[in-house]
């Protein structure tokens, strides 16, 4: 069993990291998150990130902490989807969870989209294995 923890080398504050990230990197969307992502190469760190929750769309604080602590909750207890394959694979990961919604959503539904979008990461991070014929043909 893993340890669930979200310690502070995962957390992603260096300003010109997020800057990197934005310029350099990929994205999509699993609504109401949307992903954008920079895979890291020459470091074999933990997956780091961070959460955006627009002040336009939630005027009041305490929805958007609400919101932002959902959301870490969401990836801490599901990052091992993704970090494992970036382990097996010695590289790391920056990532900015965008919410884009303007109403709140329980948790149980952010952790739906959460997964999905974690297992779509892993998809882009693992090549598809070609298909082995059948061996009956």
């Amino acid at each position: 069993m893993t340890e669930h923890c979200l310690p502070k080398n995962e957390k992603l504050c260096s300003r010109t990291a997020i800057n990197r990230l934005f310029a350099e990197g990929s994205a999509f969307i699993v609504y109401p998150l949307r992903i954008v992502y920079r895979i890291d190469e020459s470091s074999v760190a933990p997956p780091q990130f961070f959460v955006n929750i627009p002040k336009r769309n939630f005027k009041r604080a305490v929805k958007r902490v609400y919101l932002r602590r959902r959301i870490r909750e969401a990836y801490r207890l599901h990052k091992e989807i993704l970090s494992e394959p970036l382990s097996r694979r010695n590289q790391s990961m920056h990532l900015a969870f965008l919410y884009l919604d303007k109403n709140l959503n329980d948790f149980h539904f952010i952790e739906k989209k959460m997964i999905e979008a974690l297992e779509r990461l892993t998809q882009r991070i693992e090549p598809t294995e070609t298909q082995q014929p059948s061996p009956l043909s």
